[in-house]
C-alpha cells in the first residue's frame, strides 16, 4: 500500500510568499535546477509518520479544536542560515526566523498538540544543494540581508504521495485571542522565573 507521508507547516502571508519564490528564483540563476525549487514557500515545523489514511482522517480531526484556539503569531525573517542535510552530503539553505520568547512559547503550544519536529522552524529557499551547488550559492546568501515581520494565521497539512507529488490536505486557521494567549504566556514566564531561581538557590548551596 502506498501510505501518504505528511508534511505539518505553516502557511506564509501573501507578500512573504512572494519575497521568498524571488530568492529562490535568483538560487536557480546562480546555479541552475535543484530540488524543489518550484514548492511553495513555508515554514516547516515537522512531518508526520506513515499509516493508513483512515487513521489521519480521525486524528488529523482531533485537532481542530486545539489548533483554532491558537490566537495569530508574529514571526521575524532575519538573514539566513545553512545546515547539513541527514545524508551528510547534501546542504540547505533557508531563511532563518528571530525566534522571541513569545514565538518559544506559542511553537510548545502548537507542538503540545501537533508533536514537535526534530529541527529548527525555518522557511527553505534551496535544498538538496551538492557541495559545488552549495559553494556557489551560500556566499550570494551570506551577503544578502533580510528581515521581515509577518503574520502566521494558518495550519497547513500537506500530503505527500509517492509518484504523485505534494497537495494540501487541510488547512486549519488560528482563531484564538492575543490577549487570552498574552495572560497564559505571562503565567509561564513567571513560573520559568521562579523555577530558574530555585534551581540557582540550590546549585549556590554548594
Amino acid at each position: 500500500m502506498n501510505s501518504p507521508f505528511f508534511h505539518f507547516v505553516l502557511s506564509l502571508p501573501d507578500h512573504v510568499n512572494t519575497e521568498i519564490v524571488k530568492l529562490k528564483n535568483e538560487a536557480r540563476r546562480v546555479i541552475g535546477d535543484y530540488p524543489g525549487m518550484g514548492s511553495k514557500p513555508h515554514i516547516t515545523t515537522n512531518n508526520y509518520p506513515k499509516h493508513p489514511i483512515h487513521v489521519h482522517d480521525h486524528g488529523f480531526s482531533m485537532f481542530e479544536r486545539r489548533l483554532t484556539a491558537l490566537p495569530a503569531v508574529v514571526f521575524e525573517i532575519d538573514g539566513f542560515d545553512c545546515f547539513n542535510e541527514n545524508n551528510g552530503y547534501n546542504k540547505t539553505i533557508y531563511a532563518k526566523l528571530k525566534i522571541s520568547d513569545h514565538n518559544t512559547y506559542w511553537l510548545k503550544l502548537l507542538w503540545d498538540i501537533v508533536g514537535k519536529g526534530s529541527g529548527t522552524p525555518h522557511i527553505t529557499i534551496a535544498r538538496g544543494l551538492t557541495p559545488e551547488q552549495f559553494n556557489l550559492l551560500w556566499p550570494y546568501f551570506q551577503r544578502k540581508e533580510l528581515k521581515k515581520r509577518f503574520v502566521v494565521s494558518k495550519f497547513t497539512i500537506l500530503k505527500n504521495l509517492v509518484n504523485s507529488g505534494t497537495s494540501v490536505y487541510r488547512e486549519f486557521e488560528f482563531k484564538g485571542s492575543a490577549d487570552s494567549l498574552n495572560s497564559v504566556y505571562q503565567d509561564y514566564l513567571m513560573r520559568h522565573v521562579k523555577n530558574t531561581t530555585a534551581v540557582n538557590k540550590q546549585i549556590s548551596l554548594f
